[in-house]
């Protein structure tokens, strides 16, 4: 082999090295990269999951007041509904011998 080709030889695989060399540094930009991404993917989507939970806790706590809400003006309008119904008892008793009377 001449020096020519040996020299030849020497840049060919000087340059593959260089090659090599940028390649590994590439693949770790691109790993540094896609752990970057990957990182700010999971702070999105870690940041949109507890907003949309805040808002379902306040949602349920909205609907459950609202249900107690409801609840307590139908007990009152019950109550009301009890106590202005007069109470007849000559009726009720009539009405009670004429079923017992029945039987």
């Amino acid at each position: 082999m001449s020096s020519k080709d040996q020299d030849l030889l020497d840049k060919l695989f000087e340059v593959e090295k260089k090659a090599e060399v940028l390649v590994t540094e590439a693949k770790r930009e691109a790993d540094r990269r896609i752990a970057a991404a990957k990182q700010k993917a999971e702070a999105e989507y870690s940041a949109a999951y507890e907003a949309a939970v805040k808002e379902g806790g306040a949602r349920k706590a909205a609907a459950v007041e609202a249900a107690i809400a409801e609840y307590e003006s139908a007990v009152a309008a019950y109550r009301g509904s009890l106590e202005a119904t007069s109470i007849d008892e000559k009726s009720f008793r009539a009405a009670c011998e004429a079923a017992l009377a029945k039987k």
